[in-house]
């Protein structure tokens, strides 16, 4: 902590002296950096930038843009010259810069001409940070890039879903804000995202992917929490909806295979304790557990090891028919449920 706060220091102080270093002058009653004081007509700073803009030379073609949005605001070509800012700024990797210009963009006094130009660059930002790419220290361009950007592509894909809330981008926004959930293990907020999108998106092509993606945060959620029988009841509310909106859906196997796999965790997790109570000499607490993964979960692979040690131990198995109907019929009773 000593080290990161000592290291710290060390580059702001040369990202001051680096500001100290460099010059101003006065402009319109105010201290401006020299840099940004613009030493041609607005039009050949745009016809300048224009050229370097086609050559995708950006760095120059930001320099000249930025020259005509901050010497000339205007001018009828100070608000496009902040949309081909940003461009230039994703283009150079400048990700937090860019994300910052365009937002300055869309909230022109006009309504802008490039909005959903604007709206696509924003939401390509948000997909880069999402893939890992990162953000300067602090927003500073003299710090590197170590920052995390996943909470700014967080925001953004909000942005995009609120500025197009009915267009193919938000339901693609939607996705990737779950997929950066789930990456993040925020289980929660992943399947809230996406119960949200299946309603929005009902007949989405994107909407059978959506139902996927719920069950597969149901089944890394009881990974971690396998003793919360709500998970399951969930995931099986979930595929019944599945099935009933997509009832000729080939992801459906995935979604059921899905199902038993949560089922499996369960089980293992009860025969597990099983086997943890015989090594500590407490064979009857052990039969209870192997007895309870059959009847919950009759037809995994844990409920055979289960079987297994019970026969070692003289335990009773439980019929299998006895849990295959408790299962049918609280399936039976789901179902009522979901379509009532």
């Amino acid at each position: 902590m000593k080290f990161t706060t000592i290291f710290l220091s060390v580059f702001l102080s040369f990202a001051g002296m680096a500001q100290l270093q460099a010059a101003y002058t006065i402009k319109d009653g105010s201290l401006v950096n020299i840099d940004a004081v613009p030493y041609m007509s607005v039009e050949e700073h745009y016809n300048a930038a224009i050229d370097a803009y086609e050559a995708k030379d950006w760095l120059e073609a930001a320099r000249h843009f930025y020259f005509v949005k901050a010497g000339y605001s205007n001018s009828c070509y100070s608000q496009e010259s902040g949309f081909y800012l940003g461009v230039c700024y994703f283009n150079m990797g400048e990700l937090d810069s860019a994300n910052t210009t365009f937002s300055i963009y869309l909230q022109g006094k006009d309504h802008p001409r490039l909005f959903q130009d604007a709206i696509l660059y924003k939401f390509a930002i948000a997909e880069r940070l999402r893939a890992g790419e990162r953000c300067r220290l602090f927003g500073t361009k003299q710090l590197p890039k170590w920052s995390s950007g996943q909470e700014l592509a967080l925001n953004i894909y909000d942005e995009v879903i609120a500025a197009l809330p009915c267009n193919d981008l938000a339901a693609e926004a939607f996705y990737s804000k779950a997929l950066l959930h789930r990456y993040r293990r925020e289980y929660r907020d992943c399947v809230d995202c996406l119960q949200i999108a299946v309603r929005r998106f009902s007949k989405h092509e994107l909407a059978p992917e959506y139902f996927l993606l719920i069950n597969n945060c149901y089944l890394d959620q009881c990974r971690l929490e396998f003793q919360n029988p709500d998970i399951l009841a969930f995931a099986e509310i979930n595929y019944r909806r599945f099935q009933l909106q997509f009832p000729r859906e080939e992801r459906l196997v995935q979604a059921e295979a899905g199902i038993r796999e949560i089922k499996e965790v369960y089980g293992r997790g009860l025969v597990n304790t099983g086997l943890f109570y015989e090594r500590i000499g407490k064979p009857r607490a052990s039969i209870l557990y192997y007895q309870n993964a059959i009847y919950q979960f009759p037809d995994t692979c844990a409920a055979e090891l289960a079987r297994t040690r019970l026969a070692v131990l003289g335990g009773v198995i439980p019929p299998r028919a006895l849990s295959e109907n408790a299962d049918e019929k609280s399936a039976s009773n789901e179902n009522d449920e979901i379509i009532n």
